[in-house]
């Protein structure tokens, strides 16, 4: 063998002993996945980890085929004529609806124990979408069911978005509970992203990272919000806090005509 040869097969050698030496990368959690196949059946139920209180307004959602979507069915939420939250006293009509998911149900203590997580999933609006005055949109949630949403501020905390109509009819937010503030919800990020109503589908994402008290918000990919909080870092997380609704609590802030909203493919993980 050459000299030459000689030091390329000792520094081969020398490589495989350095990565037999290494420590394995430890892999995180795995991610968790919903769809809204067989909605809303006990299966689909059991299958997101559905908590036995706090849903309303399933009479306003149902599955619709959607060969464009991530995944099919999907679930279109009905929202209607000057709708609001199931608070409204002057409300004509009623829409949308809330659920709790909870990660224990599922058996993924990995997710509630874990320092951060990613909620991501896909929203589609129709072209003819009305925004009225704002309403939620999911998010997680940690603590107790029912202690951090309508102005409720208990050992608990939220981070569902709202679309705004501030500047434009669809400024996007953070609007986040959590036990250091009073009051209804904070706004956070108000504007700093749009959703669009032009009937596709858009990817929304939001990492929460309990550890370093810190959300930042993803929206097709690209970074469009991050932003430090109080009042998270000692309480766990529960899981997904699916609501959506005009509002408020007065019809003035709900749509002029009977609309419509599409959902597909919830997904949690430590990483994006």
């Amino acid at each position: 063998m050459s000299g030459r040869l000689r030091l390329l097969g000792v520094a081969a050698l020398s490589m495989l002993c350095v990565l037999a030496a290494a420590p394995a990368a430890v892999a995180g959690p795995a991610p968790w996945s919903g769809t809204f196949a067989g909605f809303p059946s006990a299966t689909w139920g059991s299958q997101w980890g559905l908590a036995d209180e706090g849903a309303w307004g399933f009479e306003h959602m149902t599955t619709v085929a959607d060969r464009a979507a991530p995944s099919s069915p999907v679930l279109d939420v009905r929202y209607g004529k000057g709708s609001s939250a199931r608070s409204c006293t002057d409300c004509p009509t009623t829409g949308g609806g809330e659920y709790y998911t909870l990660f224990r149900q599922l058996g993924r203590t990995d997710l509630v124990n874990a320092p951060r997580l990613v909620l991501r999933y896909h929203l589609k609006f129709p072209t003819s979408f009305d925004w009225g005055r704002g309403a939620k949109l999911p998010g997680l949630f940690g603590g107790e069911i029912g202690e951090a949403s309508g102005g409720t501020h208990g050992n608990a905390w939220s981070t569902r978005y709202m679309w705004r109509n501030k500047q434009t009819p669809s400024d996007g937010e953070v609007y986040f509970y959590s036990p250091t503030d009073t009051g209804f919800g904070k706004d956070l990020g108000l504007g700093k992203w749009h959703f669009a109503a032009d009937g596709k589908w858009h990817a929304i994402e939001q990492q929460v990272d309990r550890a370093a008290q810190k959300i930042t918000v993803w929206y097709d990919g690209r970074q469009v919000f991050t932003t430090k909080v109080t009042g998270i870092s000692n309480i766990p997380f529960s899981g997904i806090f699916f609501s959506t609704f005009y509002g408020g609590h007065e019809s003035r802030w709900g749509p002029r005509r009977t609309t419509h909203a599409f959902f597909s493919t919830f997904s949690v993980g430590t990483t994006r």
